[in-house]
Protein backbone atom coordinates (compact mmCIF):
# COMPACT_ATOMS: atom_id res chain seq x y z
CA UNK A 1 0.00 0.00 0.00
CA UNK A 2 1.41 3.41 -0.91
CA UNK A 3 2.54 5.63 1.97
CA UNK A 4 -0.20 8.27 1.86
CA UNK A 5 -2.97 5.72 1.37
CA UNK A 6 -1.69 3.88 4.44
CA UNK A 7 -1.66 7.15 6.36
CA UNK A 8 -5.24 7.90 5.28
CA UNK A 9 -6.41 4.44 6.32
CA UNK A 10 -4.58 4.24 9.65
CA UNK A 11 -4.49 7.79 11.00
CA UNK A 12 -8.22 8.12 11.77
CA UNK A 13 -7.93 5.15 14.09
CA UNK A 14 -5.13 6.93 15.97
CA UNK A 15 -7.41 9.95 16.39
CA UNK A 16 -10.01 7.63 17.91
CA UNK A 17 -7.26 6.19 20.09
CA UNK A 18 -6.48 9.66 21.41
CA UNK A 19 -10.09 10.12 22.46
CA UNK A 20 -10.24 6.71 24.12
CA UNK A 21 -6.96 7.39 25.95
CA UNK A 22 -8.55 10.47 27.48
CA UNK A 23 -11.51 8.29 28.49
CA UNK A 24 -9.14 5.94 30.31
CA UNK A 25 -7.51 8.96 31.96
CA UNK A 26 -10.95 10.10 33.08
CA UNK A 27 -11.37 6.84 34.98
CA UNK A 28 -8.28 7.67 37.02
CA UNK A 29 -9.49 11.24 37.53
CA UNK A 30 -12.83 10.01 38.91
CA UNK A 31 -10.94 8.09 41.60
CA UNK A 32 -8.44 10.83 42.46
CA UNK A 33 -9.62 10.85 46.07
CA UNK A 34 -8.60 7.23 46.73
CA UNK A 35 -5.25 7.80 44.99
CA UNK A 36 -4.65 10.87 47.18
CA UNK A 37 -5.50 8.78 50.25
CA UNK A 38 -3.59 5.61 49.28
CA UNK A 39 -0.77 6.72 46.99
CA UNK A 40 0.61 3.18 46.65
CA UNK A 41 -2.31 2.42 44.32
CA UNK A 42 -0.75 4.67 41.68
CA UNK A 43 2.25 2.34 41.53
CA UNK A 44 0.02 -0.60 40.65
CA UNK A 45 -2.06 1.14 37.93
CA UNK A 46 0.44 0.54 35.10
CA UNK A 47 1.10 -2.98 36.38
CA UNK A 48 -2.56 -3.92 36.09
CA UNK A 49 -3.08 -2.09 32.81
CA UNK A 50 0.02 -3.72 31.30
CA UNK A 51 -0.86 -7.24 32.39
CA UNK A 52 -4.48 -6.94 31.34
CA UNK A 53 -3.46 -5.36 28.04
CA UNK A 54 -0.98 -8.11 27.26
CA UNK A 55 -3.48 -10.80 28.22
CA UNK A 56 -5.94 -9.26 25.78
CA UNK A 57 -3.26 -8.89 23.10
CA UNK A 58 -2.50 -12.60 23.28
CA UNK A 59 -6.16 -13.36 22.69
CA UNK A 60 -6.37 -10.74 19.95
CA UNK A 61 -3.36 -12.23 18.14
CA UNK A 62 -4.76 -15.75 18.33
CA UNK A 63 -8.19 -14.59 17.18
CA UNK A 64 -6.78 -12.59 14.25
CA UNK A 65 -4.58 -15.52 13.26
CA UNK A 66 -7.59 -17.83 13.35
CA UNK A 67 -9.58 -15.39 11.23
CA UNK A 68 -6.79 -14.96 8.67
CA UNK A 69 -6.01 -18.65 8.35
CA UNK A 70 -9.66 -19.67 8.26
CA UNK A 71 -9.28 -21.68 11.47
CA UNK A 72 -12.11 -19.80 13.19
CA UNK A 73 -15.14 -21.55 11.82
CA UNK A 74 -18.59 -19.99 11.64
CA UNK A 75 -20.57 -20.61 14.81
CA UNK A 76 -17.44 -21.15 16.95
CA UNK A 77 -17.22 -17.62 18.31
CA UNK A 78 -19.02 -18.49 21.53
CA UNK A 79 -16.65 -21.40 22.24
CA UNK A 80 -13.67 -19.12 21.56
CA UNK A 81 -14.98 -16.44 23.93
CA UNK A 82 -15.67 -18.96 26.70
CA UNK A 83 -12.21 -20.52 26.33
CA UNK A 84 -10.52 -17.13 26.38
CA UNK A 85 -12.55 -16.04 29.42
CA UNK A 86 -11.36 -19.13 31.28
CA UNK A 87 -7.76 -18.53 30.17
CA UNK A 88 -8.07 -14.91 31.29
CA UNK A 89 -9.37 -16.06 34.66
CA UNK A 90 -6.59 -18.61 35.17
CA UNK A 91 -3.81 -16.31 33.99
CA UNK A 92 -5.28 -13.40 35.93
CA UNK A 93 -5.51 -15.43 39.13
CA UNK A 94 -1.92 -16.65 38.85
CA UNK A 95 -0.50 -13.22 38.00
CA UNK A 96 -2.93 -11.63 40.46
CA UNK A 97 -1.62 -13.84 43.25
CA UNK A 98 1.95 -12.78 42.58
CA UNK A 99 0.98 -9.12 42.26
CA UNK A 100 -1.06 -9.32 45.48
CA UNK A 101 1.99 -10.70 47.27
CA UNK A 102 4.07 -7.77 46.02
CA UNK A 103 1.35 -5.33 47.13
CA UNK A 104 1.28 -6.95 50.56
CA UNK A 105 5.05 -6.67 51.01
CA UNK A 106 5.17 -3.09 49.74
CA UNK A 107 2.18 -2.08 51.89
CA UNK A 108 3.84 -3.62 54.96
CA UNK A 109 7.05 -1.68 54.29
CA UNK A 110 4.87 1.45 54.16
CA UNK A 111 3.29 0.41 57.50
CA UNK A 112 -0.21 0.41 56.01
CA UNK A 113 -2.80 -1.24 58.25
CA UNK A 114 -4.79 -2.13 55.13
CA UNK A 115 -2.04 -4.30 53.59
CA UNK A 116 -4.20 -7.44 53.48
CA UNK A 117 -7.18 -5.68 51.97
CA UNK A 118 -4.98 -3.93 49.41
CA UNK A 119 -3.59 -7.34 48.45
CA UNK A 120 -7.12 -8.68 48.01
CA UNK A 121 -8.06 -5.64 45.91
CA UNK A 122 -5.06 -6.16 43.62
CA UNK A 123 -5.83 -9.88 43.28
CA UNK A 124 -9.49 -9.29 42.41
CA UNK A 125 -8.73 -6.41 40.05
CA UNK A 126 -6.02 -8.36 38.21
CA UNK A 127 -8.19 -11.46 37.86
CA UNK A 128 -11.24 -9.52 36.71
CA UNK A 129 -9.40 -7.27 34.31
CA UNK A 130 -7.61 -10.22 32.68
CA UNK A 131 -10.96 -11.93 32.12
CA UNK A 132 -12.47 -8.81 30.55
CA UNK A 133 -9.36 -8.17 28.45
CA UNK A 134 -9.32 -11.75 27.18
CA UNK A 135 -12.98 -11.62 26.23
CA UNK A 136 -12.41 -8.22 24.57
CA UNK A 137 -9.46 -9.62 22.65
CA UNK A 138 -11.78 -12.18 21.09
CA UNK A 139 -14.88 -10.03 20.69
CA UNK A 140 -13.42 -6.84 19.27
CA UNK A 141 -12.01 -8.28 16.01
CA UNK A 142 -15.15 -10.37 15.47
CA UNK A 143 -17.38 -7.32 15.89
CA UNK A 144 -15.19 -5.09 13.72
CA UNK A 145 -15.17 -7.68 10.94
CA UNK A 146 -18.96 -7.99 11.16
CA UNK A 147 -19.23 -4.18 10.89
CA UNK A 148 -17.00 -4.16 7.80
CA UNK A 149 -13.86 -2.68 9.35
CA UNK A 150 -10.35 -4.14 9.16
CA UNK A 151 -9.85 -5.86 12.53
CA UNK A 152 -6.06 -5.90 12.09
CA UNK A 153 -5.92 -2.10 11.95
CA UNK A 154 -8.51 -1.12 14.56
CA UNK A 155 -8.76 -3.91 17.15
CA UNK A 156 -5.85 -2.85 19.34
CA UNK A 157 -7.34 0.60 19.90
CA UNK A 158 -10.56 -0.76 21.36
CA UNK A 159 -8.78 -3.53 23.23
CA UNK A 160 -6.36 -1.08 24.85
CA UNK A 161 -9.22 1.17 25.89
CA UNK A 162 -11.17 -1.71 27.41
CA UNK A 163 -8.10 -3.08 29.20
CA UNK A 164 -7.03 0.27 30.59
CA UNK A 165 -10.47 1.41 31.70
CA UNK A 166 -11.41 -1.92 33.26
CA UNK A 167 -8.10 -2.56 35.03
CA UNK A 168 -7.81 0.94 36.46
CA UNK A 169 -11.50 1.15 37.24
CA UNK A 170 -11.50 -2.20 39.02
CA UNK A 171 -8.40 -1.44 41.08
CA UNK A 172 -9.53 2.01 42.14
CA UNK A 173 -13.21 1.10 42.46
CA UNK A 174 -12.52 -1.93 44.64
CA UNK A 175 -10.09 0.07 46.75
CA UNK A 176 -12.72 2.78 47.23
CA UNK A 177 -15.29 0.21 48.35
CA UNK A 178 -13.14 -2.21 50.37
CA UNK A 179 -10.26 -0.23 51.91
CA UNK A 180 -11.33 1.86 54.88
Amino acid sequence: TPLFRSLRLRHPWLQINLLTAFAAGAVVFVFQGIIDRIVILAVFLPVLAGQAGNTGCQTLAVTLRGMCLGELKSGRARALIMKEALLGFLNGAIIGGLTALVMYVVALTQHLASARMLSAVVFLAMTGSCVISSVSGALVPLILKKLGFDPATASCIFLTTASDMVSMGMLLGLATILVK
